[in-house]
């Protein structure tokens, strides 16, 4: 599968998604954030812990998330939604990974009323924050109007 990030001006971006189980979907623009977009946040994470069955994961498999549309019309709008309740857990599992461990990259406090405990081991949490830095690299080279492709 394919994640095609595109920047666009005044940080916010888009992206599509190619060569998935089922059609091809992308997300209109959105807000970028602090320093790169949150579904990058997840191809980082997500690949250097090896989660499989995350946002990604459900989405090479044909799932389909808020936001996203098909780029060609289909007949199939409901597959994508029955996937996502297969899967729906592992992916909300894979959401608290993501977010902890850019919090921690992101200097943001791990301790604290309503923090929780960490799902990541010390381990993963070096290997979740070496892969951001690689992906916050990645991102901060690409100039507005071009493209970042990312291969799940």
């Amino acid at each position: 599968m394919e994640i095609i990030f595109r920047k666009l001006p005044d940080t916010r971006h888009d992206l599509e998604v190619r060569d998935r189980q089922g059609p091809d979907v992308r997300l209109m623009s959105q807000a970028t954030g602090p320093t790169m977009p949150h579904d990058l946040v997840h191809a980082a994470v997500e690949n250097a812990l090896a989660i499989t069955d995350g946002f990604w994961g459900a989405t090479a498999r044909g799932a389909t998330f808020e936001g996203f549309e098909t780029t060609a019309p289909t007949r199939h709008r409901r597959s994508g939604l029955k996937v996502l309740r297969r899967g729906g857990d592992a992916v909300m599992r894979a959401e608290l990974c993501v977010n902890w461990a850019y919090r921690v990259w992101s200097g943001l406090s791990t301790e604290g009323r309503g923090v929780g405990r960490s799902p990541l081991d010390d381990r993963q949490v070096a290997l979740a924050c070496a892969a951001l830095d690689r992906a916050s690299e990645r991102w901060a080279k690409v100039a507005e109007g071009e493209t970042l492709t990312w291969h799940w």
